[in-house]
């Protein structure tokens, strides 16, 4: 740091001693092949009122400052609670941010608690087990929980700070809100989870585990209460104001809403398969020499192509991590990537998918849906169980089963089987996807030759998108905030947090909390 203002004094044409105090707003790693690889910063420096005035006059900018309007409560009145739906990153800061205002939420999460939820992982990893409602997608923190924790935000909304500052101080490390590539890692986001959990119920909010939304009751188009099941026992809750932040995975909900009128469309998403290569490969060809810095780090890579028209790119690297299980149905098996924080595992993976059209889904608000349960079930009966079918891109590029492949090669769990993911896929993202490796292979040389495809990625997003008007609520339906990644509003944790905080903003300036 003292480093860092040195140089931010010399840039400022002053001493080191006349600067005040010092901010790093944002760190970025050049890292472009053949160069060595530099962090840049950009910082705001605070001086003293004189110098300051002189600093302007020689052309300096003072650094802007946002100023956001005081949330004023609505005049409608809340019958009963406010109710979020879910509790991964959209929901947990709509509940946080109803909370502090004293409206004292009710949480429903379809699947367990965060210490029952890591039960449920390690027994589908360690025995191939599924339960379709605690899993890598269903339970506390949502699909977050069980991923790199990668906090990518391209939004300029202010709510972003306040997401980074919530995670900070819930534990996270203080350096995220401007790191070049923050990440939590899959154990600390769970830590932080459960940290916001304990504060929302501190300030009043009730959160119910296992507690599965079967119907929200409408009465004149208008919320009238929301049905769970929650351990066998049918409950009711009456409400007139619904926050729906239930993930991309949540099938049987959105049929639900679909059967009640709730206005919802396609969407387009992507699909695909995961790719693993050492990371050490990954480090090298990133980071040439300087590879096992310890300040670089595991390598990272963004690749983007396009095949007829049909974009293809990498999604959701992980660096160091491991290939995951990601089912949440009976007879379909899907995969995801996760990262520890040292990201030191052995492989590096990711998703390498190709864009999916309107035009490629079958007819009807669910047809994105039902081409991921196709290639999930093709998936499953390659494996022959929640293992994942493992293919060399050579041989995906042959259309043929790869030969002598050792199961350590990959790090998926329980178990992976050699297969022809072509007969996963249909031959359009099969064809993309051979397409754009050959792009891949000439950024990357040896990407394409010692990749190691697991398949298949059909979760990038939702293929749904919960219709909203400009004031965040459903059309039609009275009191229903669809929010998040589920709703088609998000893509990633920041993304999905701040979608969370409009969503409460927008029932706050609505409803009036009581007393």
């Amino acid at each position: 740091m003292e480093r860092l203002r040195e140089k931010a004094a010399k840039k400022l044409g002053i001493s080191a001693g006349e600067l005040r105090g010092m901010k790093i707003l944002r760190e970025s790693l050049d890292a472009r092949r053949g160069r060595e690889p530099r962090f840049r910063y950009a910082v705001e420096a605070s001086v003293g009122d004189i110098l300051g005035a002189a600093l302007l006059r020689r052309g300096w900018e003072p650094a802007p400052r946002s100023v956001r309007e005081p949330l004023k409560p609505g005049s409608r009145p809340v019958r009963g609670r406010v109710v979020v739906i879910g509790f991964g990153p959209c929901g947990i800061f709509a509940a946080l941010t109803l909370a502090k205002q004293g409206y004292r939420p009710l949480v429903l999460e379809r699947g367990p608690s965060m210490a029952a939820r890591e039960r449920d992982f390690a027994r589908l990893q360690e025995e191939g087990i599924l339960n379709p409602e605690g899993n890598v997608c269903f339970g506390e923190g949502g699909a977050g929980a069980f991923s790199d924790g990668k906090l990518t935000a391209r939004s300029k909304d202010p709510r972003v700070s306040d997401v980074m500052e919530t995670l900070v101080a819930h534990g996270a490390d203080p350096f995220i809100p401007y790191a070049a590539r923050p990440h939590l890692g899959t154990e600390n986001v769970r830590k932080i989870v459960c940290s916001i959990r304990e504060e929302i119920i501190r300030l009043g909010g009730e959160i119910q585990f296992d507690a599965k939304c079967r119907e929200i009751a409408l009465e004149n188009g208008e919320i009238a209460s929301v049905i769970y099941e929650q351990r066998g026992t049918r409950c009711r809750v009456e409400t007139n104001c619904v926050i729906l932040a239930i993930g991309h995975s949540a099938r049987d909900t959105y049929s639900m809403l679909l059967d009640r009128g709730i206005a919802m469309e396609q969407k387009p998403f992507a699909m695909g398969v995961r790719v693993e290569h050492p990371r050490e490969f990954i480090d090298e060809r990133q980071f040439g020499r300087w590879a096992g810095h310890p300040r670089l780090g595991a390598a990272s890579y963004q690749l983007a192509a396009a095949s007829g028209g049909r974009g293809v790119y990498s999604f959701c690297m992980c660096p160091g991590g491991e290939v995951v299980c990601s089912a949440t149905e009976p007879g379909r098996t899907a995969v995801n990537g996760m990262s520890y924080h040292a990201r030191d595992a052995k492989n590096s993976n990711s998703a390498i998918v190709a864009a999916v059209g309107t035009g490629d889904m079958e007819s009807g608000p669910l047809g994105g849906i039902a081409l991921q349960r196709r290639l999930e079930e093709a998936a499953y009966q390659m494996a022959g169980g929640y293992g994942a079918p493992v293919q060399r891109f050579s041989d995906f590029a042959a259309g043929r089963v790869s030969r002598g492949l050792k199961g350590s090669e990959s790090s998926y769990r329980p178990y992976v089987v050699p297969g022809d993911l072509n007969a996963c896929l249909p031959d359009t993202l099969a064809q993309a996807i051979r397409e754009g490796f050959g792009d891949f292979d000439r950024k990357i040389p040896g990407f394409a030759e010692k990749g190691l495809l697991v398949g298949v990625e059909t979760r990038t997003s939702s293929p749904v998108r919960i219709l909203r008007e400009a004031d965040g609520s459903a059309p039609g339906t009275q009191g229903l905030y669809p929010a998040g990644e589920g709703a088609g509003y998000a893509g990633g944790i920041v993304s999905a947090a701040v979608d969370g905080i409009r969503a409460a903003e927008a029932v706050i300036r609505r409803f009036g909390r009581k007393p």
